[in-house]
């Protein structure tokens, strides 16, 4: 399999976070359309060809690997407190410190708050028994994501590995984003293009005995040994294609580790799995929780400490 690297330009705020997930589901339901549930069925039963997906990450970003707690001096404290809430490194960064990754090697410039651009937006309550919307607590506010709107912000990086050409990966995400991503893509929001698409064989050109996750993913014991994770809840829901017909939007909500998780793999993988049973009424829907992970090797504990 090959891993790719997209770059999307987003030109219209985000209703939904950029989730690997969220985009997998969403790419599933555009191939559906045009070439048949038969022939998604098949795409999925094949290890091979199946994505394993990436969160979009603003460009030249990675996520923070989670690595082994060791003891850090009294007045480096303040220093790792300040680290710990930036979730992101320089893809830069990263290349470099890979051989042995250690925080406190880690520049100041190394890593990156998270660049989203938040905007509350207001909305009204139809008022269904009646005309217009509702005089009393008919106000709720969502928040989007409008880094669109700074050229500077509204470049976001994916990875996909698969077995698929370059050029298949690329139309489907670059259609997904024509048609529109998550919340509201009906009236304008998450729409991009995709301005590069490339082989990436820098990231995966490592032996470490470690690896990192992009991805939002299933952890897996028997194939992930020595896992650092986070958890995060994964809300999801089905697109109007099978809530207009009656079903509840609503999926069961699944613990997802977050990007970032990294783990000693036993075996070749695959990490993590498809995950089936997410929706009460539709059997066939699953939830992709692979993992896409990177090498990497962190720093011997009597290296940290001379």
């Amino acid at each position: 399999m090959a891993l790719f690297r997209l770059t999307l330009r987003l030109t219209a705020p985000l209703g939904t976070p950029l989730a690997g997930p969220t985009l997998f589901g969403q790419v599933c339901v555009l191939r559906a359309e045009a070439e048949g549930a038969a022939a998604v069925t098949d795409w999925l039963a094949d290890p091979a060809r199946l994505w394993r997906i990436s969160d979009g990450f603003p460009a030249g970003l990675l996520p923070r690997p989670l690595v082994t707690p060791r003891p850090v001096p009294a007045e480096a404290l303040d220093g790792i407190k300040a680290l710990k809430r930036r979730t992101l490194v320089r893809r830069a960064a990263w290349l470099g410190l890979r051989d042995g990754w250690a925080d406190d090697r880690l520049a100041a410039d190394d890593t990156a708050p998270d660049p989203a651009l938040p905007r509350r937006i207001a909305h009204n309550h139809a008022d269904r028994l009646g005309q217009g919307t509702q005089e009393t607590g008919g106000l709720y506010f969502l928040d989007e994501d409008w880094r669109f709107a700074e050229a500077e912000r509204r470049d976001i990086d994916l990875y996909v590995e698969t077995a698929e050409p370059l050029a298949t990966v690329r139309h489907w995400i670059g259609a997904l984003g024509a048609r529109g991503f998550g919340r509201d893509a009906g009236t304008g929001r998450g729409r991009w293009t995709v301005t590069a698409a490339e082989g990436d064989t820098e990231l995966p050109a490592h032996p470490g005995p470690r690896r990192m996750s992009l991805s939002r993913g299933l952890l897996e014991p028997a194939t992930m040994r020595a896992a650092l994770w986070k958890l995060e809840p994964h809300l999801g829901r089905l697109g109007p294609e099978h809530t207009l017909t009656g079903l509840s939007p609503f999926k069961r909500p699944v613990l997802l580790t977050r990007p970032g998780a990294t783990f000693a793999p036993h075996g070749p993988g695959p990490f993590g799995r498809l995950l089936p049973g997410v929706h009460p009424e539709r059997p066939e829907v699953v939830l992709n929780a692979l993992h896409l992970a990177i090498p990497f090797a962190e720093a011997p504990q009597e290296a940290r400490a001379a």
